[in-house]
């Protein structure tokens, strides 16, 4: 793997502005999972049709996530963060005031647009000017927002506001930060370094071309998507998988989902921290390491306590994976290619996030709940195979440039 290198220092006031559009983006994540039973039955609708707002989701973040880079070039990033904040206000004010299901829709359309600005815009900029520590944090801080997104749905609807208050009431928090995006919109602008080798040396941008032709970029794409498709697939049914195939109790099942969201968060912090002292890639392979083993235990299930450890255990080794990966783009791929791969990485996240999940949703529908361990333990298998194809490939090519 080819050696880091370091990061151009920026005030911690930004830092701490990157970590709140974080927890921002997280908190309307996880909430499908533990709403879609209720919505569900509040418009009549069957199982599979959590698939079509996912995928419409998925629509709008795919967009907006090939098109991240370059609207933030445009645009600036605290204008990016400002508007997108506001239109994930407006997607889950309409959740929370809609009277039919199919005005769920353009809302989904909506939250994926603002999502996928976000996710892309956030990522490019802390993957040239963070460490591999500070970025796994900065995921970390995604895990809070979306741990904190189902513990205050849970506890709306068993406190009988229902899940419309508890989107109101995610749409009220995420308007405050809008608030704060908005007064702060100018300490988002670039440096003058920005984008450059850290002395003032502007790098320029490679066509889209060369990213297409870059081998390591593409089983970066499959590693997102998989990744992405294990860690959404447990957090958007993990609720359901509790309540209707094991018995567990609407609060117990709640909690347990927003539990693995917390794992998700700890293990981030945890292998932040371990990032500092040991190789990136040797906490990417302990995490998978331990993922892969709790999704065994998921898979067979003996008791509620070994289900519940298992979904902390699962986020807890997922944790280090997304961040690691996205910190290591530059690296790997080199500056002048990074935008497109960081654009291309967080289009493929989406996709595996929402088409994953929404496969898993019709798959169920006709086969039953069982399709979800099964993808888990298939899942972790395919994400170990490309992250070490993809790491051979990396050294393979440091060395045929060392040669030449």
């Amino acid at each position: 793997m080819t050696p880091s290198r370091p990061r151009s220092s920026l005030p911690a006031a930004l830092i701490a502005m990157a970590f709140l559009a974080f927890i921002s983006l997280g908190l309307p994540d996880g909430l499908p999972g533990v709403t879609w039973p209720f919505i569900r039955e509040t418009f009549d609708r069957p199982l599979g049709n959590l698939g079509i707002l996912l995928i419409c989701g998925t629509g709008g973040y795919l967009f907006s996530g090939l098109a991240g880079g370059s609207i933030v070039r445009r645009m600036g990033l605290g204008v990016v963060l400002t508007v997108s904040s506001a239109a994930m206000v407006a997607s889950l004010a309409t959740y929370a005031l809609t009277p039919s299901f199919y005005l769920l829709i353009p809302a989904a359309i909506l939250g994926g647009l603002a999502s996928g600005a976000i996710d892309t815009g956030i990522n490019l900029y802390g993957a040239r000017r963070f460490s591999p520590r500070v970025m796994n944090w900065l995921h970390g801080s995604w895990g809070l927002g979306a741990t904190a997104g189902p513990l205050l749905m849970t506890a709306s609807i068993t406190l009988g506001a229902g899940w419309r208050w508890g989107y109101a009431l995610i749409a009220l928090i995420l308007a405050g930060m809008a608030v704060m995006f908005l007064v702060t919109m100018r300490r988002w602008e670039e440096s003058k370094d920005a984008g450059g080798d850290g002395n003032g040396t502007a790098t320029a941008i490679a066509p889209f071309t060369d990213a297409l032709r870059h081998p390591v970029i593409w089983l970066n794409v499959g590693l997102f998507m998989v990744y992405c498709g294990v860690e959404m697939a447990a957090g958007q049914w993990l609720f359901t998988l509790l309540t209707r195939q094991h018995g567990i109790d609407v609060g117990t099942a709640g909690t347990i989902a927003g539990l693995y969201w917390g794992a998700l968060t700890f293990g981030r912090l945890v292998f932040g921290q371990v990032t500092a002292r040991v190789r990136p890639l040797n906490a990417l392979r302990a995490g998978l390491a331990i993922a892969l083993v709790s999704a065994l235990l998921f898979a067979w299930f003996p008791t509620p306590a070994v289900g519940m450890a298992a979904a902390l255990g699962l986020g807890f080794g997922l944790a280090p994976t997304f961040p690691t990966l996205v910190s290591l783009t530059p690296i790997r791929v080199g500056d002048a290619i990074a935008p497109h791969a960081v654009g291309f990485q967080m289009t493929a996240a989406g996709a595996g996030a929402t088409l994953i999940p929404g496969a898993l949703g019709w798959l169920a529908q006709h086969l039953g709940l069982v399709v979800l361990p099964v993808w888990l333990l298939l899942g972790m298998v395919l994400l170990i195979g490309l992250s070490e194809f993809a790491e051979r490939l990396v050294r393979r090519r440091a060395a045929l440039a060392r040669t030449a």
